[in-house]
């Protein structure tokens, strides 16, 4: 096993550079996973995000469902959050066994459309929903659809920018003020700056460390409050 180097830390968050594999069993288990692990190689061969072609820009190892979820869940006290393509919730729902709670579903409003012309263009992302098994659970949504409509990012600082107002929305619907969020696949840090701006704290782990970078940047800047609200 490889130790965890500390990239950053600030008052709400820290940040590892470091393969997941190795850096989350040195961890305290956190209250909520919420990520967005590598996609299977179906997904990613050609893929394009928006109209940025993004299978060249990343070096990732192919999900595999199996060994990802059990470290997940195993890394969380409550919710387990995970984006993933639609075609990969059975491998999710199959894999987290009675933790699995439902498929969530992210439209991407500025999609591509397919341009082969010869068949449906893929509307959007999923979103794996787990929950340590055993737990009461709780949630800040009263019962509404897990279902969220927000643009991809264009030109963002990493190929698979998820938009803040949508990690947002995530980390007010899933979590509690002065919990703790972990995003074992960081990448532009996201995650970790919307849980700073809603006063969660968070953990960020990266294997690149081109993106620790980018993420501890955004986090020094700042994460004051946007006025968006749940």
């Amino acid at each position: 096993m490889t130790a965890p180097r500390l990239y950053y830390r600030d008052e709400a968050c820290t940040i590892y550079h470091g393969d997941y594999l190795d850096v989350l069993p040195a961890l305290d288990v956190a209250d909520h996973v919420i990520t967005d692990p590598p996609y299977d190689l179906k997904t990613h061969k050609g893929a394009r995000y928006g109209f940025r072609e993004t299978s060249s820009e990343i070096h990732f190892a192919p999900a595999d469902v199996a060994v990802i979820v059990p470290r997940l869940l195993a890394a969380a006290r409550r919710w387990v959050v995970a984006f993933c393509a639609l075609e990969m919730f059975g491998e999710y729902r199959d894999h987290a066994g009675a933790s699995w709670v439902r498929a969530g579903f992210w439209r991407r409003t500025n999609g591509v459309p397919q341009f082969t012309g010869d068949r449906p263009g893929q509307p959007g992302e999923g979103l794996a929903i787990m929950h340590a098994a055993g737990v009461k659970k709780r949630w800040a949504g009263h019962g509404e659809h897990a279902f969220f409509e927000y643009p991809i990012v264009c030109n963002g600082p990493h190929p698979t920018t998820k938009p803040e107002p949508l990690m947002q929305e995530l980390v007010t619907l899933f979590t509690e003020a002065g919990e703790t969020v972990l995003d074992p696949f960081m990448g532009s840090g996201t995650t970790l700056v919307a849980a700073k701006r809603l006063g969660r704290k968070a953990i960020g782990v990266e294997v690149e460390e081109r993106y620790c970078e980018v993420a501890a940047r955004r986090l020094a800047q700042g994460a004051l409050p946007l006025g968006w609200t749940a």
